[in-house]
């Protein structure tokens, strides 16, 4: 064998035995792993021993803490493998011919969908606390990084980037700029609307409302490990959402607002929250006229994750008064 195509063939075995350890669930992609594996024609990718085995599957659960993120990047690199394969020829012959590859196509991508929904069920969790929406026509004049920063330094888990006014380019740009922030405070940072930006900028997530791009074409658009989060006006709404594989559902309107064109919308109340909370096994972020009066009502209706703006976007202050507001929802949730 060309010692090219060996080693190639080399790395494509262990990346097939590296997600043989980290997709064990469902069992039939598990085992159609496998079998992805044990048909290549190639000597090596035989089943090891039992200690053979063992011994690897601690070994590379020692690689990483992340073995979702390790299980989506391993898909990456198999493809690639896959893909200089099926391009060079060994001894006159392909090296891996169409069958395997039609078979291989299809447990991959597959592969792909569980790693991805694995990866964004664990990124998920960190949807607490205060999540605040920037927006270029709520800042009161402010520039978007001043108030990205300041409710970061407050204590902000969430960011979500909402401009309707500007050009892609300038909305990419900023994105870039709001993500790299998130990222040192370990926050999520999330684009509305956009899915192209969100994509570009390696956004933590997507948030669409109900007239915006459809779920499934922004999942298509977006990487594997990206979250979409989606508004809804109740219990209905939320249950479609998660029909349609969103990973958070946002409920609001929960009290009256003015908030970024939002006066038309009825409130719904905290009781939402606890019907939506019993019905949809999703993170629910709860939006529309929260800060200091109702803040501990709708932690204890079950939010798990609470929208604010004008509240701390408004403020004089708005470091201030993201810290105050963390402090009430720690108080709150404890």
């Amino acid at each position: 064998m060309n010692p090219y195509t060996q080693a190639q063939s080399t790395a494509l075995i262990e990346g097939i035995r590296l997600l043989e350890v980290f997709i064990t669930a469902p069992l039939g992609l598990y085992s159609d792993i496998k079998m992805m594996r044990e048909s290549l024609p190639f000597p090596e990718s035989g089943d090891l021993t039992r200690e053979q085995s063992s011994g690897r599957r601690q070994a590379h659960a020692q690689l990483t803490d992340d073995h979702p993120a390790l299980a989506v990047r391993a898909i990456e690199s198999v493809r690639a493998t896959v893909g200089t394969l099926a391009a060079v020829r060994d001894s006159d012959s392909s090296a891996l011919d169409k069958s395997w590859l039609r078979r291989a196509k299809l447990v991959l991508d597959r592969a792909e969908q569980q790693a991805g929904a694995n990866f964004r069920q664990r990124l998920a969790k960190k949807l607490t606390g205060i999540y605040v929406i920037v927006d270029p026509e709520a800042t009161q004049g402010r520039s978007m990084e001043f108030m990205t920063r300041a409710s970061l330094e407050g204590g902000a888990k969430v960011i979500q980037l909402r401009d309707k006014l500007s050009d892609k380019g300038e909305q990419l740009e900023q994105a870039n700029l709001l993500k790299n922030m998130c990222d040192e405070y370990d926050a999520l940072f999330f684009m509305n609307d956009a899915a192209d930006v969100a994509r570009a900028s390696n956004a933590h997530g997507l948030h669409i409302g109900q007239t915006d791009l459809p779920t499934e074409h922004a999942r298509s658009l977006l990487s594997p490990e990206q979250l979409i989060g989606r508004s809804n006006s109740g219990l209905e709404q939320s249950l479609e959402s998660h029909v349609q594989g969103v990973d958070y559902v946002a409920v609001g309107a929960i009290y009256a607002t003015t908030t970024m064109g939002k006066s038309g919308r009825s409130a719904l109340g905290p009781n939402e929250i606890t019907r939506v909370k019993n019905a949809v096994p999703l993170p629910l972020v709860a939006i529309g006229g929260i800060g200091k009066s109702n803040i501990a009502d709708v932690v204890k209706a079950g939010a798990d994750c609470l929208c604010i703006v004008s509240a701390i976007t408004y403020s004089d202050d708005p470091q201030t008064a993201t810290r105050e507001l963390v402090q009430m929802f720690d108080e709150a949730s404890s």
